[in-house]
């Protein structure tokens, strides 16, 4: 899609705005009449972005002096060139160059996998890569909210949990999925309430890591690769938590990962697929509110299933009978529940 073209479509359901945001790591999110408000990566102010919901999706990034359309406003935040930020778009919209969004080529990701393995390592691998020791400044304890959420202490010290006294944050970092002693993100959840967030203006979520693509890597796989390879499936979480609890409660014999969100990269398919065993089953356990969600529900989530199982059998939980919190992982009320929605989980023909 051109620019304009791309710039209707982004506005014919604001949720794409959402996700394009929030894979380059804004956070904090105010919808007012007409615009978006929220906070930079790795910045605190929830209005230090204005995004106006008009043609042009004219955007001000106030603490960086630009002003300009989303585009512009990406190339800025992920220092990229304008080619780069809409081939990045793109691609995390599941969309082609020249192609409206729902089509789906099936054949599209097994063409891709044909390429030579030296352009595929150099396109999936973008992400900046960094030793251990940049976790050195917190502190290699285990907060009580990781227990309090079902969380094993063994589980946390197995992923490195970790704890930020100095912002009150619990610390999960991410290892890169083909280097597993570099890390290339480190995300922190605030302990804070949501009254308390929302009374300080407090965001959630801070990615200490500049330029952290989500969509470049999964979460957990480092820990789960030999246990997909052996058991034959993998489990697409959303959130770093629901990976921890599924390991959890396997006794450590966990096959998920996480990705960051409810959209899945053209690159994280890509990856799947190369690493799961021709036979194996692809499981996709989006949060509730995913399921519900007017502008999404079950029908989103067969357009992401679709992006698999032409090519591995797939298949996704779905909370046919209202089980769930409206917030809640499949995985977050327990073993028992777990284990009944995973039973009867929905395989695609």
């Amino acid at each position: 899609m051109q620019a304009k073209e791309l710039k209707e479509y982004i506005l014919a359901d604001t949720e794409r705005l959402y996700i394009i945001l929030r894979n380059a790591g804004f956070h904090d999110f105010r919808e007012r009449a007409e615009e978006i408000r929220c906070a930079l990566p790795n910045y605190t102010n929830p209005t230090g972005v204005m995004i106006r919901l008009n043609n042009s999706l004219n955007t001000s990034l106030f603490e960086l002096g630009y002003s300009g359309d989303i585009f512009g406003a990406l190339g800025v935040v992920l220092e990229k060139q304008f080619y780069e930020v809409m081939s990045y778009i793109h691609s995390l919209l599941g969309l082609s160059s020249n192609h409206v969004a729902n089509s789906f080529d099936p054949l599209a990701t097994l063409k891709k996998l044909s390429k030579n393995s030296n352009t595929q390592h150099r396109r999936i691998t973008n992400n900046k890569l960094y030793d251990k020791g940049v976790l050195n400044k917190f502190v290699n304890g285990i907060h009580a909210s990781v227990i309090e959420e079902g969380i094993s202490p063994d589980i946390a010290r197995r992923f490195d949990v970790m704890y930020d006294p100095h912002l009150d944050r619990v610390v999960f970092p991410h290892y890169d999925w083909n280097e597993f002693d570099k890390v290339v993100g480190i995300q922190g959840r605030s302990t804070m309430s949501k009254a308390e967030l929302e009374l300080t203006g407090t965001p959630k979520y801070l990615n200490y890591i500049k330029d952290y693509y989500k969509l470049l890597n999964l979460y957990g796989y480092n820990q789960s690769c030999q246990n997909i390879n052996d058991h034959k499936r993998i489990i697409l979480f959303e959130a770093e938590k629901s990976v921890l609890k599924e390991f959890t409660l396997s006794r450590g014999d966990g096959v998920s990962v996480a990705l960051g969100g409810h959209s899945i990269s053209e690159q994280q398919v890509d990856f799947v697929l190369r690493k799961l065993p021709v036979d194996g089953e692809v499981i996709i356990a989006f949060d509730h509110d995913v399921m519900t969600k007017e502008q999404e529900g079950e029908e989103y989530i067969l357009s992401q299933a679709k992006k698999f199982s032409p090519f591995r059998k797939t298949s996704y939980i779905f909370d046919s009978y209202n089980i769930l919190g409206e917030k809640d992982s499949p995985i977050d009320k327990g073993k028992v529940i777990w284990d009944h929605l995973l039973k009867w989980r929905k395989v695609i023909n």
